[in-house]
């Protein structure tokens, strides 16, 4: 049983109505926005860590993914790098979601036994639901709301996300082969599928990118309507304030941002941005 390459701390086959929402590190983790959803999601849906692989050294090169020595309350640890799951320890009423989170770390081997146990555990724990989230960079202005992309599968989206995310994604080119398992649970199982990316500013490069994270939460808190007064927001205006600040007089740059504000078709049909974030950017039209 392939979900045996889990390391567990639940009762398996307890769960029903299981929703989850995965992030993939490194691939689409620009701006460490997956991270820092995930982190966000756990507080919000108050989660705790409940399994990860059982030998994570069966598909990850240790010499690529360095395994890290800390000190946790003064003993000296060694973290393996691995892929973690996050949910709660006793299942929910049969009428209440199971929320899990899955901080997935691309495999560099045996990734067909990767994503076989990834679907197994999605399986055994009654999955309903599969959202992948991410951010990738682009050639879009940091100065008009950072679009949101994605497709779904299966079911269809809240108002106004379902006509947002009609057009499906043009994107050709490299992508993991991680992005086989929500297609795989849709055969197998008939799970409802759903992908969000944010695309970020090429020319921002950001250690923790919280607009993009923001944007990403924005999106899926009119899914499970959850409140959208979460720390990420401010600090990303902040962020942006900043950065606008320290681009004013970089003309070159200044000549991409107005080249992309140029290019973008800005939908009509966007999620309806919050008080904090339109003053923000209104502020940027009229400096």
């Amino acid at each position: 049983m392939n979900i045996n390459e889990f390391k567990l701390d639940i009762p398996i086959g307890s769960y029903s109505n299981s929703h989850f929402i995965s992030i993939l590190r490194p691939w689409i983790n620009v701006g460490n926005v997956g991270h820092n959803v995930i982190s966000r999601l756990v507080d919000i849906f108050e989660l705790e860590e409940i399994g990860e692989l059982n030998r994570p050294s069966k598909y990850y090169d240790m010499t690529r993914y360095r395994p890290e020595i800390l000190y946790e309350n003064g003993e000296r640890i060694i973290r393996i790098p691995n892929t973690k799951i996050f949910g709660k320890k006793n299942p929910q009423g049969n009428s209440e979601i199971n929320m899990f989170l899955i901080y997935m770390l691309e495999p560099h081997n045996n990734s067909e036994d990767y994503n076989d146990a990834m679907i197994d555990l999605i399986q055994k724990l009654n999955g309903k639901r599969f959202i992948s989230v991410g951010g990738m960079f682009d050639s879009v202005p940091h100065t008009r709301p950072l679009p949101v992309t994605g497709t779904y599968k299966g079911w269809i989206p809240p108002k106004p996300l379902n006509e947002i995310l009609k057009l499906n994604s043009k994107y050709e080119g490299p992508t993991s082969i991680t992005n086989q398992i929500g297609n795989l649970l849709n055969n197998t199982i008939s799970i409802e599928l759903l992908s969000l990316m944010v695309h970020i500013p090429l020319y921002i490069k950001l250690n923790d990118d919280y607009m993009a994270t923001s944007r990403l939460l924005e999106y899926l808190s009119r899914i499970y309507d959850f409140p959208t007064n979460f720390p990420e927001k401010q600090k990303g205006i902040n962020q942006y304030q900043k950065l606008n600040k320290d681009l004013s007089n970089n003309n070159s740059i200044l000549d991409i941002i107005k080249k992309f504000e140029n290019e973008q078709n800005i939908s009509k049909q966007d999620l309806d941005l919050s008080p904090e974030i339109e003053d923000f950017l209104k502020g940027l039209e009229d400096s």
